[in-house]
This record gives structure tokens, sequence and C-alpha cells, in this order.
């Protein structure tokens, strides 16, 4: 699938099949991951791939905003303490934008094999840390869900003001 073609069929997805999702699936999924850029092109920010329905279950529990229940969740963290050793204090903020960076690269790769998928996020760090077993200077950024989409996923059209464009200076819209 081309990229303007993923772009297109990108959706979020909300329902899953309680199918595996294939090992090669997996891999170019956690492969698109690995390419996503980082502030210096230092490596702080890092993934867990879990497919335990046991600690599925326990992160929904904690995280109202992850109402699906799929097969797979792809949690996105930040090591803040490379980052900032590296990067400084601006690193707080450049590796959120990093970790979006590589969930769009998780998103597009898993629209592009046929899987569904979307962007969360969670609030409670202290709960989260403790049942991924990460230590109090890493920060999760990005939970996204994974599996073969139940039935067909909707597409919702963004308002006419979201996305918008303007040329040269605020306020003058790009026509």
């Amino acid at each position: 699938m081309e990229l303007f073609e993923a772009l297109e069929k990108k959706r979020a997805c909300r329902t899953f099949s309680a199918d595996p999702v294939p090992e090669s699936s997996i891999e170019r999924v956690i492969y698109a991951f690995g390419r996503a850029p980082t502030a210096s092109n230092r490596p702080y920010r890092h993934c867990i791939l879990i497919d335990d329905p046991r600690l599925i279950r326990a992160v929904r529990l904690i995280s109202p905003s992850l109402v699906a229940n799929p097969p797979v969740l792809l949690i996105i963290f930040t090591d803040l303490k490379v980052a900032l050793d590296w990067t400084g204090k601006v690193a707080e903020i450049s590796s959120l934008v990093d970790s979006g960076a590589a969930g769009e690269n998780v998103l597009l790769a898993a629209t592009a094999l046929g899987l569904g998928s979307q962007f969360t996020m969670i609030s409670v760090q202290a709960g989260i840390r403790r049942i991924l077993d990460l230590p109090d200077h890493c920060r999760v950024d990005v939970i996204i869900p994974l599996g073969l989409p139940e039935g067909p996923v909707r597409s919702v059209k963004a308002p006419a003001s979201a996305n918008l464009c303007y040329h040269h200076q605020f306020g003058q819209l790009r026509e």
C-alpha cells in the first residue's frame, strides 16, 4: 500500500476480532516504530508489546480512554533520564513529539497491513508503571491497541475548522 492510500484509509478502530495478530505483522509494526526520529538521534524512546490478555485487561482497567479489547497493545514510552541527560530540559516536550511520530508510523504500518489501531493516552502513570514494571524515570506516552478489525471501521469526518493551513501568517488561509 502506498503512503497516501494508507493516509486515506487510516481510521481509529475500537472493535477488534479475537484472532491473533500474525507475527510477521507484529514485526513490521515494530520496524515502523523504530524508523521514527528522536531529538539528537538518541535512543530514549522504547516500546513494550503486550499480547497477554491479563496484562491488557489490567491496562484497560486504569485507562478509561482504552475502550477497545484488542489482542495486542503497543506501549510507547520514554526513558526520561536518558532523554534529559542527552538533550536537556527540552526533552520533556520533544520526547512527546518523538513518541507521537513513532505512533503515527505504527498506525500507518497497521493500516497498510490490514490491522486496526488507534491512539490512546494515559494519565495514571504510577499505575501503568506498576503493571509494566517500568522504573519511575520512564513515562508512558502512547498506548496503541492493535488487531484485526471486527467489521468495517467507520470514518469520522473532521470539522471544517480542524487542520487549517495558513499562508505566510496566521489568519491568512491557504486557498
